[in-house]
């Protein structure tokens, strides 16, 4: 049987297209991607999937993918680069990251597959364009001057059973004659929603403990890879001590912060929630806030792990972020936690693939 055939771009580490990979139905022609760190890692977890190192701001490089697969792909995927639009982010106008959304839309448009699907945070809908108006808008009049119809929405983690409060815009978008299709297809994602959730014990509560510094390492099954926990110093350790499940930086001692925090839980920077967030301990019992890159700044967060004094490993991260044990990540702790975090949940890629061989199975 004549295998689907897709093309992962801006692949990451291929949090998008693990679903696909990992049903047989489905077969990908290339994946790409600008980063070593991240061909590496694809590598690694999809045997015998092409991968390129692609810069898609290059104009040479992105004619060559289009001159090789117009017309011989089913689906194009892509999650390109999505700092420009990030909430934590600046949000700069002329984000050259941002940019690439227009070169993914462009080249996906060329190759002319039956589905084109590309993800990026929910922020996006509110991001202006550097040529003016919103890039919503933008994506919406390249599309239609291509003749494509297309449906966008954004997706919780919730909705599909993870406990992870992540939400994420989702474009999907196909030629007319595929209108049926494209209908079918997001009512098989719609129907594919649950009505319960995952929690954070459910996720990570039967992983080894390890302290802050330490690494679990054993020489029989189960072997758990990639969970080290970061080397925090002593001071910080002696705060999170003072940090109950689900609480943070005001029950830390007023005595063992440093000015800045000082200034920050007496309010003399305002009056926002960052500092309620700030060495915010987790709850076993609640779903997980989104994983972001960054997991290794203790700032960035509330990624305290419940019991233990220390920030979230990668596998309790992976975890979270629906990635199976044997998804083995590789390059230093900042790096898996980059990868991981910029990864979209496979729990999404699945639901997509088996969405797709409902809709488009004829």
């Amino acid at each position: 049987m004549k295998r689907i055939t897709y093309l992962d771009l801006f692949a990451g580490c291929g949090g998008l297209s693990f679903g696909f990979y990992k049903n047989p139905l489905f077969e990908c022609l290339m994946a790409s991607d600008i980063w070593k760190e991240a061909k590496s890692n694809y590598d690694s977890n999809h045997k015998d999937t092409p991968f390129e190192l692609k810069d898609f701001s290059d104009s040479h490089q992105v004619d060559d993918i289009v001159n090789r697969f117009q017309g011989k792909c089913d689906i194009v995927l892509g999650g390109p680069p999505c700092q420009g639009f990030s909430t934590l982010g600046k949000r700069e106008v002329d984000c050259n990251k941002s940019i690439l959304v227009d070169s993914f839309l462009d080249a996906a448009i060329k190759i002319d597959p039956k589905l084109i699907l590309m993800e990026n945070v929910k922020a996006i809908r509110s991001k202006k364009h550097p040529e003016g108006g919103l890039f919503i808008d933008k994506i919406d009049s390249r599309l239609k001057e291509a003749g494509y119809i297309y449906k966008s929405v954004v997706l919780s983690a919730l909705d599909f059973g993870l406990g992870q409060t992540r939400q994420r815009f989702f474009l999907f978008a196909s030629k007319p004659e595929y209108s049926s299709q494209l209908e079918s297809f997001f009512s098989a994602i719609e129907s594919q929603k649950k009505n319960e959730h995952s929690t954070l014990r459910d996720l990570i509560g039967d992983l080894p403990s390890v302290q802050a510094g330490e690494e679990y390492k054993s020489s029989t099954p189960p072997i758990i890879y990639n969970h080290k926990a970061m080397n925090h110093s002593e001071k910080l350790v002696e705060r999170f001590k003072h940090v109950p499940e689900n609480g943070g930086l005001l029950n830390v001692p007023i005595d063992l912060l440093t000015n800045h925090l000082r200034k920050m839980v007496e309010g003399k920077y305002g009056t926002g929630g960052h500092a309620k967030n700030i060495y915010g301990r987790m709850g076993w019992d609640k779903p997980s806030g989104t994983i972001v890159a960054g997991m290794d700044k203790i700032t960035i967060g509330r990624f305290l792990h419940p019991e233990a004094d220390r920030l979230l490993t990668p596998r309790e991260c992976a975890r979270i972020q629906s990635f199976p044990d044997e998804f083995i990540f590789t390059g230093g702790m900042v790096t898996q936690y980059y990868l991981i975090g910029n990864a979209v949940p496979p729990v999404f890629s699945k639901a997509f693939a088996k969405s797709y061989i409902q809709a488009f199975k004829d």
